[in-house]
């Protein structure tokens, strides 16, 4: 599977004219996962359905060959729902329910699809299930350090990675692909910077690095991957808040004082991660001043350097999505009645081109390219 996936990504500038590009987001505050269609030769964006999901509908995670989505929910009983995408629509069709081990704030799917992945910041754990696991009694547990945030394979579905926010960790697992079963890679894990708070990561199409951004801090760590071994090597780090923001150093949030409403000061608050198709360009968001960071990226080094820092017209940006074009970045905001489309410029530039009307506290953003039926 390793070569199929790595042809797809060099692939990432081309998009099919028989395929619709769709973007599913997920929203708490209305239990809802928002469909939208994107177009990708001038980036309009224009809502086609809304789904019920269940209360406190969170993480997404969609297969990697577009017939699937998952959602998570953060209410207790704890559960992921199911659904299918159908072909030429991209409507969403329930078919499977199944528990999850925890409240998750992280979703993804293997590179096989096979298995589903939850990084529970509460709990403090990762999770690993099959997809057809109907019960609770096929879902394996890994306790982390405080405040685990992701988790994914990378693209030859031989590693795992997860980003431990409260340790400043980044943790390295070999994956069993006939079980799922997670073995620590060396020590289990690699540092970070002292208080950045590693939360989301992204990598390089060529598969040969590991992005992660840091909560706290605002800035983006790379790490080489060993191919044979899986172990990361820090190789770059870039600072993505510039001094005209005026953000002091970031804390670390809990449910109890997420908006850290006791402290009248302005911190970094960075969320999300994401590499254009061909990797040369990142992005990051930052909620307290709703903008998102642009940096440049060196393919055969890794090394990442800050371009710059742009104002987005979503409140409290969480999760941002590069479409499979390229061409266009979706925002969402928390704090924001619509979703953005952004024109991404050639040097990184971002200028809002769309908009549509959002769920309630919209945030996780989901895009596949679906088939004609």
């Amino acid at each position: 599977m390793f070569k199929p996936l790595l042809l797809a990504a060099a692939m990432g500038l081309s998009v099919s004219a028989q395929a619709a590009t769709f973007a599913y987001i997920s929203s708490p505050a209305d239990g809802l996962i928002s469909q939208y269609r994107l177009d990708e030769t001038n980036g309009a964006l224009s809502l086609v359905t809304q789904t019920k999901a269940g209360e406190q509908v969170n993480p997404l995670a969609a297969a990697h060959d577009g017939t699937r989505l998952y959602a998570a929910l953060r209410a207790k009983p704890y559960k992921v729902v199911g659904y299918r995408i159908e072909p030429g629509s991209g409507h969403l069709k329930a078919f499977s329910e199944a528990p999850l081990a925890e409240s998750l704030a992280y979703l993804s799917l293997d590179r096989s699809d096979r298995y589903l992945m939850g990084a529970s910041y509460g709990g403090d754990l990762l999770s690993v299930q099959p997809v057809e696991a109907t019960g609770s009694e096929q879902i394996k547990t890994y306790k982390t350090g405080l405040h685990a945030h992701s988790i994914r394979t990378d693209l030859s579905n031989r590693f795992v990675y997860a980003g431990n926010l409260g340790v400043d960790q980044v943790l390295q697992y070999q994956l069993d692909n006939q079980n799922g079963s997670l073995t620590p890679i060396g020590s289990g894990q690699v540092s970070v910077a002292a208080n950045s708070g590693p939360r989301h990561l992204a990598f390089s199409p060529d598969g040969k690095f590991l992005y992660v951004v840091g909560e706290m801090s605002g800035t983006v760590t790379g790490f080489a991957i060993d191919p044979a071994s899986g172990a990361l090597t820090r190789v770059s780090q870039a600072d993505g808040i510039p001094e005209r923001l005026k953000l002091a150093h970031g804390e670390v949030r809990d449910a109890r004082n997420n908006d850290l409403k006791d402290d009248p000061t302005p911190r970094i608050w960075a969320a999300d991660i994401r590499l254009s198709p061909d990797g040369r360009l990142l992005f990051i968001s930052e909620r307290t001043t709703s903008s998102v960071s642009v940096f440049k990226v060196e393919p055969a080094s890794g090394q990442v350097t800050w371009l710059d820092n742009y104002p987005m017209q979503e409140k409290q940006p969480r999760n941002i999505a590069v479409a499979p074009g390229g061409r266009w970045l979706l925002v969402t905001g928390e704090k924001s009645d619509t979703v953005g489309s952004y024109a991404i410029g050639a040097d990184g530039a971002l200028k809002r081109v769309s908009e549509a009307p959002s769920g309630k506290g919209a945030l996780w953003i989901e895009m596949v390219q679906v088939p004609d039926a």
